[in-house]
């Protein structure tokens, strides 16, 4: 496999599941909205397993160049570390809106949902 179809193979991996992150994390927020925090949480452990795939991706491109095979900048490339940090930094503030929420209402209705 030449090495600009590693990249795109790569950056393309890495694109599918941070995408699919975002979504599901997307998706923790329509149940959080309904309160139903059970099925938030599980969208979230959802959406870190598709990130860990995405990062075992880019984990690849960063063994690939440290093995001497080096990859052409591409802005292919690129847009998959962005989509990917932004994936996991999502996760990270939506993992604390919930807890947030939770406690909230919990505070609000005197018990737990």
């Amino acid at each position: 496999m030449t090495n600009e179809s590693k990249s795109v193979q790569f950056a393309t991996m890495t694109i599918l599941h941070a995408g699919n992150a975002r979504k599901l994390i997307a998706d923790a927020y329509a149940e959080l909205y309904d309160f139903n925090f059970d099925n938030a949480r599980q969208k979230i452990k959802e959406a870190k397993e598709e990130a860990l795939f995405a990062h075992r991706e880019q984990s690849k491109i960063i063994k690939t160049e440290s093995q001497g095979d080096t990859l052409e900048f591409s802005l292919l490339l690129t847009h998959a570390q962005d989509t990917l940090m932004s994936a996991v930094s999502e996760m990270y503030i939506a993992k604390n809106i919930i807890k947030l929420v939770e406690r909230l209402y919990t505070e609000i209705h005197n018990e737990k949902p």
